[in-house]
Order: C-alpha cells, then structure tokens, then sequence
C-alpha cells in the first residue's frame, strides 16, 4: 500500500469530524467543507509550490493550544510534533513530504521561497519551529529588506503566542518587543509594519494598558496606514482600511466613547464590504476579513445593550462560516444574553459538534444552559464531556458539584473530583 493511499484511508475513515472539518490544518490536504481558517491552507499551499503567484496571508493567528486540541481530538497523535519531518514517512500525506523536503534545504532556499514555507509553517499553527528556524534578523536587515522584515515578523508572532500565559488574565504580561520592534523599524510602504503596530495596539487595548500608550500607538498605527496605502491596489487598500478601522475602534472604547466606536466599527465594515475579489484567493481573503468585523460588531451590540443587533449580526456570522465553532459560541453568547436558553444550548452544542477551539467551552456552557432550564441530567452530560476534553477544566468540575444529589450524580461528583486528582 502506498504511504498516501494509507494516510487517506486514516483521516477519512477514522477521524473525528473535527479531523475531517479541519484536515488542512493536520496534513494540509483538501478538505470538502470546513470553515475559512482551513480552506485558507489550500492557497497557502499554491502560493508555497507556485512561486509566480503572490503570497497569501490570512490575518488570523491560531491561538498556541489550537493544533494540540485538534490532534487529540482527531485521534491523530503521531502529528503533534514539533519538527514535520518527526512524522512517519508512512502517515505522511504527499504534500507534508514536500513540505519537509523544503525544510531539509532550508539553507538553499531563497528569502521569497524561505516567506512562503514559513508562512504555511504559521498558518497551521508550528510556531515553535518557526522560532527555532528563523534567526533573529538586524534591526538594519528589516528596514532595508521587505522578505527580511516578512521572515522576523512570522518570527516574532510566533514567539509572541508561544509567550501568552495559559490564563487569559495573565495576557498583560506577554512579551510584545519583537512586535514593537518590527513596526518601528520594518519598512512603512509594506504592509507589515501596520499589522505589527495593530498588533500591538489590539493587545495593549485587551490587557487594559494606559490610554495614553493607546493614543499613541494608534497615532503610529494611522502613520504607517498612509505610507502603506500608497502602495495598494483598490482590494488591498479596502483591507487595509477596514483592519484599521476595526483595530482603532477600542480606542474610543476605552475612552467611553459610543458614538466613536460605532463610527469606527461602521468604517472597518464599510471597507470590508467595499472590496471586489478577483480570484478565489481574494474572495477568501474578503470573507476572513470581514468574519471579524461581523464578529466585532456582535460584540459592539452587546456592549451597547441592543440585544435584537446582536442577534442579527451572530446570525450574519453563521452565515458567513457555518463551520466555524466560535461563530455558533457567539450566537450562544447572544441566545443566552436573551434569556433564550434553549436556542443557546443549540448554538453551544453546535460549537461543541464542529470541534476546536469551541470544544470544551461548547460543551461547558450547553451544561450551563441546561442546568437553567431545569435538566441536571443533560448539564451533567455536557459537564462530564467538557472535563474529558479538558482534563485542567476547573469550571465544569464546580458545576457538577452544584448539581443535585441524584444517585447517579452523586458517583459523578466523585468521579470528577478522582479524575481531577489523578
């Protein structure tokens, strides 16, 4: 049997339907239906093989425990490696043996060739080998040099998610100098150095820094957009404008300013909408950048107490990326917000279906909404299923300890404190 005809036959007949929703991101073969981030990897890889093409770049990042979840729950253990090549040649798919073939030749590579391999490394979450890959390049080398500046920005995202603490409450402390450094420095008609400024100013904004570094680091942000934009076609400037827009947006946020937001939020979505695909790589790239922006604004709602615009725009998000589990998250969020409690537990057992990054979240709080509803034996269900997803789970353990003292419960309280000992 040949070794691909074998790694079909693994993933199609015995992965979970997360492994087969997200397989780009496990062997970076098609997939037939999932959501944006994964059908992504397939023009990462044509952009990677065809080098005539330009590179393609989604802007989201995979948050660090993302593959590790994804592989457990595939029950595909033999890829979670830290180096490609440490996969059987005998599970590796055709396009993985090429990918660790570029790898064995890194040094011969070029710099365009060396962006694009680690832009297919970054796109399915191996960071750690970029970090090791990727030396740290001179402050002088990214300012003179466009793939220079790619390469040491890959470089330092990176070292920045490998940095984040487990707890998000912690975020505040992740090291964010290579960031700052690589928009400081890298060249400001490119593109780069506006992602690395918005970087740094989303995370100052979601860890609660002074609003005076805000004020400051949107003001560098709006420099670098004007030098970038003059180098744009009419999609790349929409892009631009629109991730702009949606990133200043906590600006006025933290300054309690509705009006502002709202403004800015209308702007990121004007240019969102704006863009005009010419190929399905730009029809993607229009999609995940507009996924956020609907994201954004659900959020927005929420924060302004308009519950019916919630619910519009998380119902937008579903239909943008049925696949998606932190979509259906959002709309449980909102169905909760609601006191809708039922139609939430749908979303959430929905999120929990299509896999990570929502599974144990997804299953948590479809227990959560069962508990209200009066189903302890439901809850218990979802409690029990979210600890065996995420055996450091604390929330769902506590749950379980609040439901009655069924019989059968009372041996799942016990067994969910065993098992947390253990």
């Amino acid at each position: 049997m040949q070794p691909d005809s074998r790694w079909r036959f693994n993933i199609e007949q015995r992965s979970s339907l997360p492994g087969l929703l997200l397989r780009p991101m496990i062997d970076l073969m098609p997939c037939k239906q999932g959501p944006l981030c994964a059908r992504g990897i397939e023009h990462y890889w044509t952009a990677f093989i065809a080098r005539s093409r330009p590179r393609f770049v989604l802007p989201r990042v995979l948050p660090r425990p993302f593959r590790v979840q994804l592989l457990k729950e595939a029950g595909l253990p033999v890829y979670q490696v830290e180096d490609p090549r440490d996969v059987p040649q005998t599970f590796r798919s055709a396009r993985w043996s090429i990918m660790c073939e570029a790898l064995d030749h890194w040094p011969e590579l070029s710099a365009d060739q060396q962006c694009r391999l680690v832009l297919l490394l970054h796109s399915i979450g191996l960071y750690s080998l970029i970090s090791a890959r990727v030396p740290e390049i001179p402050e002088t080398e990214i300012r003179a040099n466009v793939d220079c500046a790619e390469l040491a920005y890959r470089r330092a995202s990176s070292r920045y998610v490998l940095s984040l603490p487990e707890k998000v409450a912690d975020y505040g402390h992740a090291d964010l100098s290579e960031l700052e450094v690589i928009a400081n420095t890298a060249p400001h008609g490119q593109p780069i150095a506006l992602n690395a400024s918005l970087g740094v100013l989303v995370h100052k904004a979601k860890t609660g820094a002074p609003v005076e570094e805000l004020d400051e680091w949107h003001a560098r942000a709006e420099q670098t957009l004007e030098a970038a934009l003059a180098h744009c076609d009419d999609f790349g400037r929409a892009l631009l404008l629109s991730r702009f827009y949606r990133a200043a947006a906590f600006v006025p946020q933290r300054h309690g300013d509705r009006a502002a937001v709202v403004r800015m939020m209308d702007l990121a979505e004007h240019y969102a909408l704006e863009t005009i695909a010419s190929d399905e790589s730009q029809k993607l790239l229009q999609l995940e950048n507009l996924y956020p922006v609907i994201e954004s604004r659900t959020k927005e709602a929420l924060w302004l107490g308009d519950l019916d615009l919630a619910l519009t725009r998380a119902e937008r998000l579903i239909n943008l990326d049925p696949y998606d589990s932190r979509a259906w998250l959002e709309l449980g969020q909102v169905r909760l917000e609601r006191n809708e409690c039922a139609a939430a537990a749908e979303a959430y057992v929905v999120a929990a279906t299509l896999g990570p990054p929502s599974s144990a979240i997804g299953r948590h709080m479809a227990g959560v909404c069962f508990r209200q509803l009066g189903q302890p034996l439901f809850a218990a269900f979802f409690f029990k299923a979210a600890i065996e997803i995420d055996s450091k789970g604390i929330s769902p353990r506590d749950e379980i300890q609040g439901l009655p003292d069924l019989p059968v419960l009372v041996a799942l309280k016990e067994w969910s404190m065993r098992s947390f000992d253990g």
